[in-house]
């Protein structure tokens, strides 16, 4: 009887096991093309091509990527969606430097 017990015990275990150790699900990559609205030192704001201004996170894009950037200038910056979807988290920015190239560094 006891063996009856216990077997169904294990199984529901394992499966807690098992839920807790599989992976989440990473957020896709998104690609943002638009013009500076405004830079902090951990955000700023882009006005998209489509006429949406996006906040954008910039506490895993390297400084030297950003900093030097205006209002105005356009940018194109590829990261993921934050996970509360408000924000867009910065891993690569490259800054347009009006001679038809993309550069990281301003």
């Amino acid at each position: 009887m006891k063996r009856m017990l216990v077997l169904p015990a294990m199984i529901a275990m394992a499966a807690c096991v098992l839920a807790t150790a599989l992976p989440v699900p990473a957020q896709p990559p998104v690609r943002i093309v638009g013009a500076v609205q405004w830079v902090s030192s951990t955000s700023m704001a882009v006005m998209s091509d489509h006429g949406h201004s996006i906040i954008i996170d910039l506490m895993e894009a390297d400084q030297s990527t950003y900093r030097g950037l205006r209002t105005g200038d356009w940018v194109v910056i590829d990261g993921t969606l934050a996970p509360n979807r408000r924000h867009v988290i910065a891993r690569h920015i490259w800054h347009d430097n009006n001679h038809g190239a993309w550069t990281q560094a301003p």
